[in-house]
């Protein structure tokens, strides 16, 4: 499949491709309009014909042309990577005469499930499952979108008729239909006179099934295993119908139950995903953030409820979604909020939405000291969990009008938690100079430094280095592991990172500003960097921070040894060796000396 990326990447022209979607005005060297994925008045969304990416400055999103195609259109990559080759015509690959065993494994799966839905629809007209799903309300066409089905009672019927059509009892086994009696050694049926809720992956393919018993057996919902096609903790239930209206900007609702998907989809709330048997989970969001980076969490008015949206929060504040609790106060769920009192009235539920923070100030008593301490320290979770700080400001400020603590508390709350995280904390400078090299890397690759392309140079050098912020951490160890003969691009490198990685790579790379056409009314003198300089500079930086962290962490081993031990000269002697090293680097540099350690103190 990278032989189809560079192709695509190589004939694909992003202008081109985005204005098919979106009216682009060129504006300096880049070609800008408005986002499409949030609304705005000014433009801030960005297309380098230069780089061949684009930067939403508006959402964060960023990337090369297929990466603007998935999210445009809420396609999977592979997806987004066939329709451009479509466009473009190049030849798709040949299904190879011999697919591997794990593709002929995936495809069997898909064909034992697409025949088992037919079986349990069939069994469906006339059934005391179809006489349930009235009862609750469905409509025969919010059935027939669900694929709903009937389980018959019987041991073994859909088994036997599989064997028929060819498959293997392990087969079987292994896909969760069938089980194996402990006592004859006989297969019978998984799911046994129950409801059938097949389960599609975001493409609407069935890749597993839930069964709803319908008397008093236990368990009340039965769940397919997990197999190469399902995993519980990272499917939404509802993601393939909800998908289209998830992509317009709407705040995904997630839910406990499948009937709570269905009733809600029925009642023109197609936005309800819900996860299958399990919490939420930071592989649900992944999927999710595709389409919305905002949820509203509407989960049973149960204690478990209430517990299970607790932690539904911090896992949805982690992975950077805006996040909003609805409440129900006269229902157990919202289907049966919208059998027992209509559309209307969920409506009302959704409209009274309130941020995380009044949800959990509401919810957790505060009257006592001790209490208060414990809300203060959810709500600090809460703020901890965010990655972006804007947000955490946003909402420390709805704190403090809440509950009258003070910004200020929160800055001290967040240092006491960074440092409690890590050593040595993160420094403007130090973020800057992590930037600046990776974009000069990208930016000029072949200007020579020392008689090498730029490029190679610090390729060599990040192998030394570790950076302090996590994303461009994982830049780093992208280019550290780039092997091909020419410089790395945007477009090769992409396709190893993850979609946060390439929203950040994308706006240090791309210019939010152009220049003014003015400029040169006043000033003929030409804007040009210096890469060399701004590499070595910014190099020294991140260096000198190294020889100081190693400085500290040998005076805290220092600290605890006794001066009569050898192994104390030993760590002297490496000291000693360690300041001169800085000593010499920071004279390079520029930087006055001494520094000052974490703790406050000089060395």
């Amino acid at each position: 499949m990278s032989w189809l990326r560079n192709e695509v990447l190589r004939h694909a022209d992003i202008v081109e491709v985005v204005s098919e979607y979106l009216p682009l005005k060129k504006k300096g060297s880049n070609y800008w309009a408005l986002s499409p994925f949030k609304p705005e008045k000014t433009p801030s969304f960005a297309v380098s014909p230069s780089k061949q990416i684009f930067k939403c400055f508006a959402s964060g999103k960023g990337g090369d042309v297929i990466r603007f195609v998935m999210e445009m259109e809420g396609l999977s990559y592979h997806e987004a990577l066939q329709k451009l080759a479509r466009k473009y015509n190049i030849p798709l690959p040949e299904a190879p005469e011999k697919q591997s065993s794990q593709s002929r494994e995936r495809q069997r799966y898909l064909a034992i499930y697409q025949e088992a839905v037919r079986f349990y629809r069939e069994k469906l007209p006339g059934s005391p499952a179809e006489a349930y799903l009235s009862q609750r309300g469905l409509q025969p066409e919010t059935v027939e979108a669900f694929h709903l089905g009937y389980a018959p009672p019987e041991g073994s019927l859909l088994t036997q008729h599989l064997l028929r059509l060819g498959y293997s009892e392990e087969q079987l086994i292994a896909a969760g239909l069938s089980t194996r009696s402990e006592t004859t050694g006989r297969l019978y049926d998984r799911f046994r006179g129950r409801v059938i809720f097949p389960i599609q992956d975001e493409q609407g393919a069935f890749i597993a099934f839930a069964g709803r018993s319908l008397g008093n057996e236990e368990p009340k919902y039965l769940n397919s295993p997990d197999t190469i096609l399902y995993r519980k903790s990272e499917v939404l239930y509802g993601l393939h119908q909800a998908r289209a209206i998830l992509r317009k900007d709407k705040p995904a609702l997630i839910v406990e139950g499948y009937m709570d998907v269905i009733s809600l989809h029925q009642a023109g709330f197609t936005e309800a995903v819900a996860t299958c048997g399990t919490a939420l989970t930071a592989d649900h969001l992944a999927k999710l953030k595709r389409y919305t980076r905002k949820l509203t969490l509407l989960y049973d008015s149960d204690a478990a409820g209430q517990a299970a949206t607790e932690r539904a929060i911090f896992t949805a504040l982690s992975a950077g979604f805006f996040v909003s609790v609805a409440t129900l106060s006269d229902a157990k769920d919202p289907d049966e909020l919208l059998r027992n009192a209509g559309p209307q009235a969920l409506y009302q539920s959704l409209e009274e939405r309130q941020s995380w923070v009044s949800y959990l100030v509401q919810t957790t008593p505060s009257g006592l000291p001790e209490q208060r301490y414990h809300l203060i320290q959810k709500l600090g979770e809460g703020l901890s969990s965010l990655p972006d700080p804007l947000l955490r400001r946003v909402y420390a400020e709805e704190i403090e009008k809440v509950l009258r603590v003070p910004l200020d508390f929160w800055d001290s709350y967040q240092q006491a938690a960074a440092a409690a995280r890590r050593s040595v904390p993160l420094t403007p400078q130090h973020i800057t100079a992590e930037r600046e090299l990776i974009r000069i890397m990208l930016t000029h690759p072949v200007v020579s430094f020392g008689g090498m392309p730029l490029w190679e140079v610090l390729q060599k050098e990040f192998q030394y280095l570790t950076f302090a912020h996590p994303i461009a951490e994982v830049v780093r160890q992208a280019l550290c592991e780039w092997t091909l003969p020419h410089p790395p691009n945007f477009g090769e490198l992409a396709e190893k990172l993850p979609p946060e990685a390439q929203d950040w790579l994308s706006e240090v790379l791309m210019e939010k500003y152009t220049l003014s056409p003015r400029w040169r009314a006043w000033d003929d003198t030409p804007l040009e960097e210096d890469p060399v300089t701004i590499a070595e500079t910014n190099l020294n930086l991140l260096h000198l921070n190294h020889l100081q962290r190693l400085l500290e962490e040998n005076l805290s081993i220092l600290s605890s040894l006794n001066p009569e031990e050898p192994v104390y000269e030993e760590h002297l002697s490496l000291h000693q060796v360690l300041l001169r090293q800085r000593a010499e680097l920071a004279h390079r540099a520029g930087v006055l000396l001494p520094y000052k350690t974490s703790e406050g103190g000089e060395s």
